[in-house]
């Protein structure tokens, strides 16, 4: 493998996922709240919500929260 081929594949991942940094927060149910999947995101990682033991509307309220508190991306733009 070249030298410099994990590097720029490592560089690669984040701008597909819109990272910054090479952190991706679990989404645990209960302890993943659309606060902490925010402030993941906001920080530069991949921040994510466990809504897997939730009902639709519970689901739907997080992540509208989760829309809330993050920073728009410059994807956004």
């Amino acid at each position: 493998m070249p030298e410099g081929a994990k590097t720029s594949g490592r560089i690669e991942m984040l701008d597909t996922l819109g990272v910054t940094l090479p952190i991706v927060q679990a989404p645990m149910a209960g302890v993943s709240t659309p606060a902490l999947a925010a402030a993941v995101s906001n920080a530069g990682g991949l921040g994510s919500i466990g809504i897997g033991a939730t009902d639709p509307s519970g689901a739907r309220k997080m992540i509208e929260d989760c829309l809330l508190y993050t920073s728009p991306s410059p994807r956004d733009s």
